[in-house]
């Protein structure tokens, strides 16, 4: 996979999290509270195995005892952390060798088993995994009557190539 494809991928998951957060962050409530709560984990646990793998890739004690924290972050931090995170993610493969997408790392899982992975796969794993648990998030707030953002590639690639033309 070329680094051109994974930086598109990285760019459509930064703004895939930004909708849905925006979207939590518009509708919370005191009537959808625990959804909204579990909503708020599951986007903090995006965040948290982000800033695992991001340790893994850069041999970084990442510090995380398990792929969430005890407690449930405000959701304007978790915007705001989630967006750091996403943006050191890009810039990661922005300064990665193409080489270096072959390399495999050694590293340990929170639960202490081994892992083995090369950065491609640990890329990749990144993006179907925020994939997934968006799409849970998706379907809790549709329970709550809330418009789900769209969170498709290609919406994403057609509004970006729009963007372009028009500038």
């Amino acid at each position: 996979m070329s680094a051109k494809l994974f930086t598109t991928l990285f760019e459509h998951k930064a703004w895939a999290n930004q909708e849905l957060l925006a979207q939590l962050i518009a509708h919370q409530s005191v009537e959808n509270a625990k959804s909204w709560r579990l909503a708020t984990r599951l986007m903090n646990h995006l965040y948290v195995v982000d800033r695992i793998f991001i340790g893994h890739l850069t041999g970084i004690a990442h510090g995380y005892p398990a792929t969430n924290t005890p407690e449930t972050p405000e959701l304007a931090d978790l915007l705001r952390n989630t967006s750091e995170t996403d943006r050191e993610l890009i810039n990661f493969i922005a300064q990665c060798p193409k080489a270096r997408f072959d390399e495999v790392i050694d590293f340990v899982f929170t639960d202490g088993k081994a892992g083995r992975m090369s950065v491609a796969e640990i890329l990749m794993h990144l993006i179907t995994h925020a994939s997934y648990h968006r799409g849970q998030i998706g379907r809790v707030i549709a329970e709550a009557k809330v418009k789900i953002p769209a969170d498709i590639l290609t919406g994403f690639l057609h509004r970006n190539r729009e963007d372009q033309s028009a500038s």
